[in-house]
């Protein structure tokens, strides 16, 4: 909850700032992140694949498997991405047909998942930016799909709309200081951790504690370590301002810039 700096990690994911690996302080413009579904348990899950590693097996290079040639993912992997992305895109159309305000958030996600995975298919490029552009892609459909979600499952809950969640969704959930935010996230049966001060607990107030656990620290877990060379650090600043998010997507979005050829060189 504290100050951030935000980059890119060896695995070419945000580590502790990545909303498909851990949950993220509530905030209002993102609202639906709490809802982005995490890693199935079982890896023949195929949901699972929004969180697979490429690896050299899976690119396929075009001029004799140099190191740095150019290439592209594989096509078994591809396709598998690109039928669930058609899957994600007609149920965003269904969706549509029930609303008549659309979510520019939800619009804006959906195309740019549908960049990512267009890229992945037509443009020939090194490994690295393979792997950027497959992580890219991941991130991207979670993002879409757990907005998606949110709107048309936990949000009705959250408003009354629907009967309140009877179970707890598998998604990652959120962090939140604010009490109404917690009850929502009950009422609509997504993970929620509330923090309140400690000495809040010497009070008379009863409160009902079920266990008493020690956290789960991200370095346990995720990838924390520095790609070689590093990434640039997109944002430094407060973990609950929304310009954390919008940063990892502008740097998603503009990432891939090749030389410009009608720049003038250095020697004149």
């Amino acid at each position: 909850m504290q100050k951030r700096e935000v980059h890119l990690r060896a695995d070419f994911r945000y580590g502790p700032d990545d909303a498909t690996l851990w949950p993220q302080p509530w905030v209002q413009q993102y609202c639906h992140l709490g809802a982005v579904l995490r890693r199935p348990g079982d890896s023949d899950d195929p949901l699972s694949i929004m969180w697979w590693n490429p690896t050299r097996d899976d690119f396929k290079t075009f001029d004799g498997g140099l190191v740095d040639g150019l290439g592209e993912l594989s096509r078994a992997k591809f396709s598998s991405f690109q039928t669930m992305t058609t899957s994600l895109e007609n149920r965003l159309e269904d969706y549509k047909k029930t609303t008549s305000k659309p979510n520019q958030l939800l619009s804006s996600l959906v195309k740019a998942m549908h960049d990512a995975c267009h890229r992945l298919d037509s443009l020939k490029t090194t490994y690295s930016e393979m792997r950027f552009g497959v992580t890219e892609f991941q991130r991207y459909y979670l993002g879409a799909r757990g907005c998606l979600d949110y709107l048309e499952l936990y949000k009705p809950r959250m408003d009354g709309e629907k009967p309140p969640a009877e179970t707890v969704a598998n998604c990652v959930g959120a962090f939140t200081n604010v009490a109404r935010v917690a009850q929502d996230f009950h009422t609509a049966g997504l993970p929620v951790w509330l923090f309140r001060p400690s000495n809040l607990w010497d009070t008379p107030v009863q409160s009902n504690i079920l266990d008493i656990v020690t956290p789960v620290k991200p370095v346990n877990t995720l990838w924390i370590s520095q790609n070689d060379p590093p990434f640039p650090v997109v944002y430094r600043g407060p973990a609950t301002h929304p310009d954390r998010h919008a940063a990892i997507h502008i740097y998603s979005r503009e990432w891939l810039v090749f030389k410009d050829p009608f720049a003038e060189s250095s020697n004149g």
